[in-house]
């Protein structure tokens, strides 16, 4: 609340000259209003919006500390004082601990200190009302938030149900001439998938869980390196590039959730795809390290990524300043997306108790390296 506007300031004591007393004293800071009954204090209440309710404890037809209680239940908002003589200060001490007064003034009160108390209540009043406006905002913007993924997971299965319909239709043709019956498989596989991720948002929308634990399984790692490759080579036969892979023997397994991981090392390959020129060399390789440790590593000859740049790689939405190469593409040259790729395979890479580095020089090329515990985390 501003500090231009006058806080609106309750006084009820049974004695009217203490009530004008204090009326004189604040007239100028406060918008006061006095009572000298606890039942005309309630009826002022019903009437004005107050923030400060100031009441003495020994009067007629209730105490102070009952006077303040019934105001706590009906007007937490409003933070209430309390005048009192040393005798009742057992009375004002469990009402403060039960959260019913906030502070008490002993009397008699020196002016500058009832006005240093006051100015502390107004003080905790705007903290607690910014609060207030705070958890306001968040429950809209919580609300909005429910609202836009309802809408967007609609907007989603929509089109999704009309490619997985006409990609499981042209994979069950026959004569379909290669390559482009793989790429309607790969379509297909990959509209499962997204179709997978849409549902779960949506059920964790319905059920307010945004997180839930990894569901990791023993997963092969030359599978896994095998079929993050077999999804990009449609896009590697358009750029006319070289895609390598090296896998030993037999690299074993990971402990991991075959999706996420899946799409983290699909990511790292697109990734390389698009900052390598036509006719470049991309290499997917899989190691595994004395401590039983796995090492998926991509590397490519591209354009590389500056020093600058470099710290900031993976951080959400950077793009390495140069926001007109955006694009919605997946492996034009040097077209970029939103920034997100590489934030979500650190996250997923992460997830399960991993790390992944990158090193890059200028004009000859980056590497990025998915490292993962040879045990589950």
């Amino acid at each position: 609340m501003a500090r231009s506007a006058k806080h609106c300031l309750l006084v009820v004591d049974d004695e009217p000259d203490l009530v004008q007393s204090v009326k004189d004293l604040l007239r100028f800071d406060y918008k006061v209003l006095c009572a000298t009954r606890a039942s005309d204090g309630l009826a002022l209440m019903e009437k004005e919006k107050v923030h400060i309710v100031m009441s003495d404890q020994r009067m007629p037809e209730m105490t102070g500390v009952q006077f303040l209680s019934r105001l706590k239940e009906k007007y937490p908002d409003t933070i209430r004082l309390l005048f009192t003589a040393y005798a009742d200060l057992q009375a004002v001490t469990d009402a403060i601990n039960q959260g019913n007064v906030y502070r008490y003034i002993s009397k008699p009160w020196e002016p500058e200190e009832l006005k240093t108390v006051l100015r502390q209540a107004v003080d905790f009043y705007e903290l607690q009302e910014e609060r207030r406006q705070l958890i306001r905002e968040l429950s809209r913007a919580n609300d909005l938030k429910r609202a836009f993924i309802r809408v967007a997971s609609h907007e989603l299965r929509t089109p999704l149900t009309i490619i997985l319909g006409l990609a499981e239709l042209g994979s069950t043709q026959e004569g379909i001439p290669a390559p482009l019956n793989d790429w309607l498989r790969q379509i297909y596989k990959s509209s499962l998938r997204l179709n997978e991720r849409v549902d779960s948002v949506v059920k964790m929308l319905q059920a307010e869980r945004f997180e839930r634990p990894l569901e990791p399984r023993p997963v092969n790692l030359a599978e896994l390196a095998r079929g993050a490759t077999a999804e990009v080579q449609s896009f590697v036969r358009e750029r006319r590039q070289k895609l390598d892979i090296d896998l030993p023997a037999d690299p074993g397994q990971v402990f991991v959730e075959r999706d996420k991981m899946h799409d983290s090392v699909v990511q790292l390959l697109v990734n390389a795809i698009k900052f390598t020129p036509d006719e470049g060399r991309i290499s997917l390789s899989v190691r595994r390290g004395a401590d039983g440790a796995a090492e998926i590593r991509v590397a490519d000859t591209g354009m590389g990524i500056d020093a600058e740049a470099l710290p900031r790689i993976f951080e959400p939405f950077f793009t390495r300043f140069d926001v007109s190469q955006h694009c919605s593409g997946d492996f034009e040259f040097d077209r970029r997306g939103l920034g997100l790729g590489l934030a979500v395979v650190k996250a997923f890479v992460e997830m399960h108790g991993g790390r992944v580095d990158v090193e890059s020089e200028l004009g000859k090329g980056t590497t990025f390296t998915i490292r993962l515990p040879g045990k589950s985390p």
